[in-house]
């Protein structure tokens, strides 16, 4: 440490030591912005009930591809709806039960989570429909290898987006045939 301070100090840059440097990081750089996050309750409720569900080794991914109306205003829909009646989006919530742990493991299974989805939700772009995604972690969660946990994530997402763009395109199919 002591050496970097003074390399940095003979090539006159300053900067901060503790930063991470990202030309040594092979993580992939995804991001997980605000608008993807699904934060009400009766978006959840919706999704459980309404919705379908992939099951993989740790975790359940419930999801529904989303109505959005370019027309809505703000009192017939929620901000983030309108936000995605602009566009497709995904929005991904977590839930993790209190029988699984106490706290501490809880977040510990919505971070690791979380960062899965991170670094996969770019799978789930330029989608014909919107989606709203509920992440149900197991216990086993918590033993499982950071790369199988994304594996799982992966090929949620995967079935998600073929099963919401088959969903329209059969609606569309259906809505042409009429006379």
């Amino acid at each position: 440490m002591a050496i970097l301070k003074l390399e940095q100090a003979e090539r006159g840059r300053s900067r901060n030591v503790n930063a991470v440097d990202d030309s040594v990081s092979d993580t992939p750089k995804g991001s997980f912005p605000k608008t993807a996050h699904l934060l009400k309750h009766s978006d959840f409720q919706r999704v459980y009930e309404q919705g379908r569900r992939h099951f993989s080794g740790n975790m359940t991914v419930f999801y529904l591809r989303t109505q959005t109306d370019v027309a809505a205003g703000p009192e017939q829909a929620g901000g983030a709806e309108v936000l995605c009646a602009q566009r497709a989006c995904a929005r991904v919530g977590f839930t993790v039960s209190k029988a699984l742990g106490n706290s501490v493991v809880r977040n510990r299974m919505r971070r690791r989570t979380r960062e899965a989805v991170r670094h996969h939700l770019f799978m789930l772009q330029d989608m014909v429909n919107s989606v709203d995604i509920v992440i149900n972690p197991k216990k086993s969660l918590l033993a499982a290898e950071f790369a199988q946990i994304s594996q799982e994530i992966e090929r949620a997402f995967r079935v998600i987006r073929q099963n919401c763009e088959e969903t329209g395109t059969r609606r569309v199919k259906a809505e042409v045939r009429r006379p």
